[in-house]
């Protein structure tokens, strides 16, 4: 291999690094800014759910179809279509004066980011092989988790320096030039996709994708508007979405193409199990995330810099555990990531413990403190879970198995922030007092329901593969046993041929 070819390489890997860098660092550290842009713009409870919520939920929705369309007309096309969008989505928020512009500011953002990051991931895959490839892909979960780390600080130090009002808006601008250097820099280095072959059949399944993404937002809008005729009417649409998106992807698979959904998956047990414990964590990390930024933010009127400094153990801790989590898996399996929930479930506790016990300064440095053990738990989940549940996918689903992996996450995001916000938001009070301690209480009851579930989802899995394991035993003894048996038999045998080739060769000496 030529050095021109590794430097080439390289120079890819630092831009594909550095645009999935920037999309998961705006959610991250977005949040901060949320209760200030709702002072600055005079959002009500419904319109700041939606700006929390809308980005993981056009991510999500994205995933899926930009992978199969970066398959058919190439990597680097979508690529440098997701941060265009992502860019001038962000000048379009930067400049809103408008919750509803932030709003669609923030949908496109997350269609743009939803549009490259498969291609980030596939275009690593398809410029490394063997461990190079494990290499670079571990550069890129490093990369989120730095992102993880930086948001809330860089954030918060945003918004702590100078006008709040101000502030918010130029954690939107500031994507702007970030984007227009990646754009050229993509073109000059970014590999043109090989041609797919002529016997390949491409198919982009849109009307799945629109019917899921019906789905997702008819979920989403009982979380925002409350108990009444709009969440009823909203669930009616979402059960016939769902309906009609399941009749759709048989058809669809019978017509030749395909589905976004694949049957296989679906009877997978280790697939779907390991799906809804990613769900039921994302949704704990993101709702964790809005439920301490607005305790501390909007209920003891903590500075933004300060606040940040309570998130970032947690993000420090992830990225932490993840580095050796790979070795935790090795060793303890699916058993390991459960004993890891539960001592996520105790952290839970203990921060609504402190948060209602403990006022003030004191309450925050424990609940940094608890974060990090939190941190810590959650990293020796995450990636784990996603090798064991994606190693279940069948043969020939891998991409739709990845891309389905990051939609539970998104969508469990979306819906989680959205009711953590308006938990505080649609409350009388939850400003000051003790009403904000009863909302901080609120939404760790939904975080540890979630956990619940998927402590069940993840100790059936752990069931389940113990009992395979059995299985396989049972097997190996069983066909051991046979062999044995056969063994004794044969041996039993041989005397006598052997005596008939010795009576055969006395009588021959004797004639």
């Amino acid at each position: 291999m030529t050095g021109h070819g590794n430097h080439a390489k390289r120079a890819a890997l630092w831009l594909c690094l550095g645009a999935g860098f920037i999309t998961l660092l705006d959610q991250s550290m977005f949040v901060l800014a949320v209760p200030a842009m709702s002072v600055s713009l005079h959002a009500d409870s419904g319109s700041v759910q939606w700006i929390l919520a809308s980005y993981s939920l056009a991510f999500g929705v994205a995933l899926v179809p930009a992978g199969r369309l970066g398959d058919i007309v190439g990597r680097r096309t979508l690529f440098i279509a997701g941060i265009a969008v992502f860019g001038a989505s962000s000048l379009l928020g930067g400049l809103a004066s408008d919750p509803s512009l932030v709003i669609i500011a923030r949908l496109l953002q997350g269609l743009g980011a939803g549009t490259l990051n498969p291609q980030v991931l596939g275009l690593l895959q398809d410029i490394y092989s063997g461990h190079d490839r494990a290499k670079a892909l571990g550069a890129y979960a490093a990369a989120g988790g730095s992102a993880a780390v930086c948001g809330p600080l860089i954030g918060g130090l945003v918004l702590s320096v100078g006008d709040p009002a101000i502030g918010w808006r130029i954690l939107f601008l500031a994507n702007v030039p970030l984007v227009l250097v990646l754009v050229p820099l993509a073109f000059r280095l970014l590999p043109h996709s090989a041609r797919r072959p002529e016997t390949a059949k491409p198919s982009i399944d849109v009307l799945g994708a629109l019917l899921l993404g019906g789905v997702v937002i008819a979920s989403l809008i009982p979380t925002i508007y409350g108990a009444g005729i709009i969440a009823v009417t909203s669930l009616a649409i979402g059960a016939g979405a769902l309906l009609a998106f399941a009749g759709w992807e048989i058809l669809y698979h019978r017509r030749g193409r395909t589905p976004l959904l694949s049957a296989s998956l679906v009877k997978s047990r280790g697939y779907t199990l390991g799906t809804v414990v990613a769900l039921c964590q994302f949704g704990v990390g993101a709702g964790m995330a809005a439920v301490t930024a607005f305790y501390f933010l909007s209920g003891t009127g903590m500075a933004p810099l300060a606040a940040a400094a309570i998130l970032a153990p947690q993000a420090a801790g992830m990225l932490l555990a993840s580095s050796f989590s790979w070795r935790f898996v090795a060793r303890y399996g699916r058993a390991g990531i459960v004993y890891a929930l539960v001592g996520s479930l105790a952290c839970l506790i203990a921060k609504d413990l402190f948060v209602q016990m403990l006022d003030g300064g004191t309450a925050a440095l424990a609940v940094a403190a608890v974060g990090l053990a939190q941190g810590v738990a959650t990293g020796l989940v995450v990636a784990p879970n996603q090798t064991l549940t994606l190693a279940h996918a069948p043969a020939g689903t891998a991409g739709v198995a990845a891309g389905f992996y990051q939609l539970s996450q998104r969508f469990a995001a979306a819906l989680c922030s959205a009711a953590a916000a308006g938990m505080f938001l649609q409350a009388q009070g939850a400003a000051t007092g003790q009403a904000s301690k009863d909302a901080f209480h609120q939404g760790i009851v939904m975080c540890c329901v979630l956990l619940g579930v998927a402590l069940l989802a993840g100790g059936l899995d752990w069931f389940r593969e113990a009992r395979d394991r059995r299985n396989a035993r049972a097997a190996v003894v069983t066909s051991g046993k046979e062999t044995a048996t056969a063994a004794v038999a044969l041996t039993s045998e041989r005397p006598t041929a052997a005596g008939a080739q010795r009576s055969e060769a006395t009588e021959s000496v004797d004639a």
